[in-house]
């Protein structure tokens, strides 16, 4: 019993140590790399679950409060949020109302021209219909060849699909629409809505055929609000997220990338990505 309870007391001990150490992380944020001093504002669209939204009782939750949540707290400065639809948050941080994003945001050639992007997880896109549709299920196709998925795609052919406004899941989207009438079929009929939130909405009121998603977030509303609907296929365009600064601010972008390989060393970002259900990314190194 004694070397029983010796152990117990030394694996608390231990625990209590590791959390000492997090709490006394002595990274910091360089002077004049925030709008406030001693405050991170960040920005985020609130409406696109599991990523960030906002719970029935008006907390705040999701991969990404989670996650930039604790980088402050690495950081040693107090998070402030900005609710925003996606299209308005990169000409938010243009026009220096924040300063970094920490949303549901791909990195792409043309978002590289104007802001450091630190990659710290990744998935991709997929198509989600009701469960009697076979919509999107004309293909065997593999995440890392987009190829695959033609006749997928093919199949929404005259068809309308929702999807976000302005985010890359709208840009590739055009893109096999494009792709198709190329090719002597019926376009896409894409709707884009301001948020992910009323892409899922037109889908289950019956307004499109399908919502075309970020994978988690489709999955998020399938196991937790509704199953009658399904994801036809996953995995298209695979990419990483990033958060974000304006490219002139690469201390800032430097003190995230600090703050989680700080997080990643203690197990803390392992915990924050098998709790929402995302892969990792190789390193958190980023483009200057």
């Amino acid at each position: 019993m004694k070397k029983i309870a010796a152990v117990a007391v030394g694996m608390m001990l231990t625990v209590l140590a590791t959390a000492g150490v997090q709490a006394q992380s002595t990274l910091k944020v360089p002077s004049g790399a925030l709008l406030t001093d001693g405050t991170l504002a960040l920005a985020a669209d609130f409406a696109a679950a599991p990523n960030q939204f906002i719970k029935t009782d008006g907390e705040k939750d999701g991969l990404n409060v989670d996650m930039c949540g604790e980088v402050a707290k690495r950081l040693n400065v107090k998070l402030e949020w900005t609710n925003l639809s996606f299209p308005g948050l990169v000409p938010g941080l243009q026009a220096q109302r924040f300063d970094g994003l920490c949303t549901a945001i791909f990195i792409n050639p043309d978002r590289l021209k104007i802001m450091n992007m630190v990659p710290y997880v990744q998935w991709g896109e997929g198509l989600m219909v009701p469960k009697s549709s076979s919509l999107g299920s004309s293909c065997s196709f593999k995440a890392a060849d987009k190829a695959s998925y033609a006749g997928c795609f093919d199949d929404l052919a005259g068809k309308a699909v929702s999807v976000a406004a302005a985010g890359t899941t709208n840009k590739n989207l055009q893109t096999e629409s494009d792709r198709m009438k190329a090719a002597g079929k019926a376009p896409i009929e894409i709707r884009a809505f301001d948020t992910n939130a009323d892409a899922i909405q037109a889908v289950v009121s019956g307004q499109t055929a399908a919502a075309y998603l970020n994978d988690p977030q489709a999955a998020f509303f399938i196991n937790r609000t509704n199953d009658n609907f399904k994801l036809a296929f996953t995995g298209y365009a695979s990419n990483q997220l990033a958060l974000t600064t304006m490219k002139p601010n690469t201390a800032l972008a430097d003190a995230f990338v600090a703050a989680l390989e700080q997080m990643k060393a203690d197990g803390s970002y392992d915990a924050i990505l098998k709790k929402w259900g995302v892969a990792s990314v190789p390193s958190f190194a980023y483009a200057k």
